[in-house]
């Protein structure tokens, strides 16, 4: 018995952006679920959320830019920046959300282009109780270690979606879902011998 032959077409728009969104959400809903040592999916949340806007300004870069080829190149602030400008938008490093994101920005770099570092103090602290053992016994952190908490993870989401509506809606997409799963087709057709 002769099989017949089927010519399968597939295709899907990628958006990475909404990939690295969901990576941020699940991290961070382990991280409430499970409080204790949960450190480490605060941390993957912070930087999926970091890389959530990165990618988010790619994809609308692309969009509004004939020439986003010769910008992609800039760092994520700057990117940020052009953006901003490009499509109206009025925005205060100095208030939330763009505030937010320079501080999650600092952090992203920190941790993507991590070094060893060495750090020291020298206190002098009042004996209270049994504090000095809670004080002796608490390590030193980089400032990329103390970013990480739960409180700052929560408003680098509320800021990165704050800030991906604005430019969403400024660059006219319409009734187009921000969030919308990426569109995919397929379809087979019968080859005939």
């Amino acid at each position: 018995m002769e099989k017949e032959k089927v010519k399968v077409s597939k295709s899907r728009q990628v958006n990475t952006y909404l990939e690295m969104w969901r990576v941020s959400y699940w991290t961070m809903r382990q991280a409430e679920k499970e409080v204790e040592g949960s450190y480490f999916q605060i941390m993957a949340s912070l930087i999926y959320t970091a890389f959530t806007l990165e990618a988010y300004l790619n994809h609308i870069g692309k969009q509004i830019f004939g020439c986003w080829d010769d910008l992609e190149r800039l760092s994520p602030r700057k990117k940020l920046n052009v953006i901003a400008e490009k499509l109206g938008v009025e925005k205060d490093d100095g208030e939330r959300p763009f505030q937010t994101v320079k501080k999650l920005f600092d952090f992203r770099n920190d941790v993507a282009h991590g070094k060893t570092i060495f750090l020291k103090t020298e206190d002098e602290i009042r004996i209270v109780d049994s504090k000095l053992d809670d004080y002796m016994h608490k390590p030193l952190e980089a400032e990329w270690e103390k970013y990480c908490t739960q409180d700052n993870a929560k408003l680098a989401r509320e800021d990165v979606e704050s800030i991906m509506w604005k430019f969403h809606k400024a660059s006219n997409r319409g009734d187009d879902d921000l969030f919308f799963p990426s569109v995919w087709s397929s379809h087979a057709t019968l080859l005939h011998e």
